[in-house]
């Protein structure tokens, strides 16, 4: 009798102990350890994770998102509290290879560019959720990777595309997705639970663009968790990006208007230059200006009207060649295509927005969270009234399709609180170029008010994203990591202006 309870007993035990175990499985957030589709180079090392987490927190036992997690190992781990890089977009996808079989680390240099925080800290990168490297995938067609992708995409007419995204909208109510859960202040509480799996006491946060949101929503729900944050190009939660473009662009090229006339390298090779810019601009809508690019190892004839010749300008902004805007402009003006086309090229490889002419916004996520954090509060009547008066510094705003898109894809907007600005003691350091008409340095000045631990560097004459351009933001952002007190002074400069002698050789050399 006795023996046979002492066995009912064990056998109950067991029971319990197969239903503890079964539940700590199926609990969330956990972390699964996983094969890297990826390497590491020699004498590097590397971990990759799936990250699991309840779609809504408030319902830990309904749907679960899946989210990939890379870390890049420290050579010697001699601090604890990693660096935890958060990505732009919303929709960017830094474990995702651009082309099928590729390496998304070696894509986008990352053990280079982390190699001095890695000699104390790992570095971690995180999926958002919805995005590329997470499951489920908001995305409503595949990305560009493939030539097959892309003459796809070419293809798409307007009425298509709306098509595309009605179904797309459909397919994820049919799958019961909640889009209300894709947003901000959720994929912050990605991050906690990330640290939470990870057994970390102590992060830092190093964000560029929508990465910066995504780093002050963490920062304001999850205070105690963020040791230092470095932030570059900055889009704090109180701006609006729809609402201002045309004023914004404008300024830009203003501010390129005035280097250059106090240059005299520039001046002399570049006269009248406010004048020459607008007017080539504004010309392309009679004239298109016809160039032809090497896309995907073959010619392809692109016609740039006045919209797209102001893309390319302003690319050229955004990755830190604005120097090159002049001499590019100036050898249009007497017929010389050279510049244009090379800088054309670029663009398109990047984004496909010279033959993709419908701006095609399929990205999901980017939908979800501009719809519901940026269309939802713009105030209509003075943006159309701003890009009417902004001339052909409006035309980029022109392109944007969320009015189009917004009403189909069906969010709820963010409350009012949640577009106050983030109020945080946390160390941080802010970055920003004052080429960059993405996220401007007055977006950073706003943020800054409301951060009495920040410090605010301007990197005079760079693009979007300092830290990917220049060596002396690069080490500026390492140092701050290091040692993050606002009140050390930068180990470098920042504030040289655009170098137009450079640009001119560059020029010179072209064949």
């Amino acid at each position: 009798m006795i023996s046979r309870m002492i066995g009912a007993g064990l056998a109950a035990l067991a029971v319990l102990s197969a239903a503890a175990a079964a539940g700590a499985a199926g609990s969330v957030p956990r972390l699964e350890r996983e094969r890297c589709g990826f390497k590491a180079p020699r004498g590097e090392r590397l971990a990759c994770y799936t990250l699991i987490v309840p779609e809504n927190r408030d319902r830990p036992e309904g749907r679960q998102v899946r989210l990939k997690v890379a870390v890049l190992k420290a050579r010697r781990a001699l601090a604890r509290d990693p660096v935890i890089y958060l990505a732009g977009g919303p929709g960017d996808a830094p474990l995702v290879a651009t082309n099928a079989g590729g390496d998304p680390l070696a894509e986008g240099d990352w053990w280079s560019d982390t190699a001095a925080i890695r000699r104390k800290r790992d570095v971690v990168i995180l999926s958002e959720r919805g995005a590329g490297g997470s499951t489920p995938n908001l995305d409503c067609v595949a990305p560009r990777g493939s030539e097959t992708a892309r003459a796809r995409r070419r293809a798409i007419t307007e009425p298509q595309e709306r098509d595309i995204l009605v179904k797309c909208r459909a397919e994820l109510d049919r799958r019961r997705i909640d889009l209300a859960m894709y947003a901000t202040p959720t994929l912050a509480d990605d991050v906690a639970d990330l640290v939470k799996a990870m057994k970390f006491d102590k992060v830092n946060l190093y964000g560029i663009s929508y990465g910066t949101r995504w780093a002050l929503q963490t920062m304001r729900r999850h205070p105690g968790l963020v040791r230092a944050a470095v932030l570059d190009g900055l889009y704090p939660p109180e701006i609006n990006g729809e609402q201002n473009e045309p004023e914004i662009v404008r300024a830009m090229f203003e501010q390129l208007y005035a280097d250059c006339a106090a240059d005299p390298l520039c001046r002399a090779r570049s006269p009248d230059l406010g004048t020459v810019v607008p007017a080539l601009i504004a010309g392309a809508d009679d004239r298109p200006v016809e160039v032809v690019l090497d896309i995907d190892d073959r010619p392809r004839k692109v016609a740039l009207d006045s919209t797209k010749l102001l893309l390319v300008l302003l690319h050229m902004m955004r990755e830190g060649d604005a120097a090159m805007v002049p001499e590019t402009v100036t050898a249009l003006s007497r017929g010389n295509r050279r510049l244009l086309t090379q800088f054309a090229e670029t663009l398109e490889e990047d984004e496909g927005a010279l033959t993709e002419g419908n701006a095609q916004q399929f990205g999901g996520l980017f939908n979800t969270i501009e719809c519901r954090e940026s269309w939802a509060a713009v105030d209509r009547p003075a943006r159309d009234k701003a890009i009417g008066a902004g001339g052909v510094y409006g035309l980029s705003a022109r392109m944007s399709k969320l009015d189009a898109v917004c009403p189909v894809w069906r969010v709820p907007p963010a409350p009012a609180s949640e577009r106050e600005p983030v109020q945080s003691a946390i160390p941080t350091l802010l970055l920003s170029g004052g080429y960059d008409w993405l996220t401007p340095p007055a977006w950073a000045r706003e943020a800054a008010q409301h951060l009495p631990l920040s410090r605010h560097v301007v990197f005079r004459a760079l693009g979007h994203g300092v830290s990917a351009q220049d060596r002396c933001a690069a080490r500026l952002r390492d140092a701050f990591v290091d040692a993050p007190d606002p009140r050390h002074p930068p180990p470098c400069r920042a504030d040289a202006p655009p170098d137009f002698a450079d640009a001119a050789e560059r020029a010179k050399a072209l064949p």
